[in-house]
C-alpha cells in the first residue's frame, strides 16, 4: 500500500475539522502530549488548526496529510514543518505534530508523512531538522529508525493529558546533507 502525503493548501480548508478530530483522538485514546489538555474544546483546537493553516498561507509552515487508502475520505495522519524564525537559521526546520490515527498505526502512515516532510524540507533548502517527543512513547523509538539522532532529555517537560503528571521530553535532529532520503 503506497501512501502519498498531500501538501495542505487553502483548497483543503474543509479538512481542518478532520485534523481536529485526529488531534483529539491522539490525546484521548493514547494520551499523547499534543498542546491541549482535557477537557478538550473542539472550538479551541479548531482555532489552533486554523491559525496553522494561516501560517501555511503566510509561508512560515507546511502541513502534510495522508488520506485513508480505502477511499473513505478520512484523514489518517498529519505532520507539520515549521520554518525557523531566526535570520541566522534559514536552513533549519522543526518537525511538529506528527499525528497518526490510532486505527492506522504501524501501517506506514508515519513513515510516509516523514518522507514527504523531508522531501518538502529539501525542496525548501532545509538541511537541519529538529523535533521532540515524549520520552518513553512509541515515537521515541520511531525517529531513530528514520535516521534522527537523539540529543537529550529534558525532565518534567510536559503535562500528561492522562493524569496531569509531568513527563520528560526527548529531543532529536537530522542533518539532511548527510542522510539518505527515506
Amino acid at each position: 500500500m503506497e501512501l502519498q502525503p498531500t501538501r495542505y493548501d487553502p483548497s483543503h480548508s474543509d479538512l481542518l475539522l478532520q485534523f481536529v478530530s485526529l488531534h483529539i483522538a491522539c490525546i484521548t485514546r493514547d494520551h499523547t502530549i499534543a498542546t491541549f489538555l482535557p477537557p478538550l474544546s473542539h472550538l479551541k483546537i479548531h482555532t489552533w488548526w486554523q491559525d496553522r493553516a494561516n501560517e501555511v498561507i503566510s509561508g512560515s509552515r507546511d502541513i502534510l496529510f495522508v488520506m485513508a487508502p480505502n477511499k473513505s475520505g478520512e484523514v489518517i495522519g498529519v505532520v507539520m514543518l515549521r520554518e525557523a524564525e531566526a535570520e541566522t537559521g534559514p536552513f533549519r526546520g522543526t518537525v511538529e505534530k506528527l499525528l497518526v490515527s490510532p486505527d492506522w498505526r504501524r501501517k506506514g502512515v508515519g513513515r510516509a508523512l516523514m518522507k514527504g516532510l523531508e522531501d518538502v524540507a529539501r525542496e525548501k533548502g532545509k538541511t537541519l531538522l529538529m523535533l521532540d517527543t515524549e520520552t518513553g512513547s512509541p515515537a521515541e523509538q520511531f525517529y531513530p529508525d528514520l535516521g534522527y539522532v537523539k540529543v537529550g532529555v529534558i525532565p518534567n517537560y510536559g503535562i500528561s493529558p492522562k493524569d496531569g503528571t509531568l513527563k520528560p521530553e526527548t529531543f532529536f535532529y537530522k542533518d539532511l546533507r548527510t542522510s539518505k532520503p527515506l
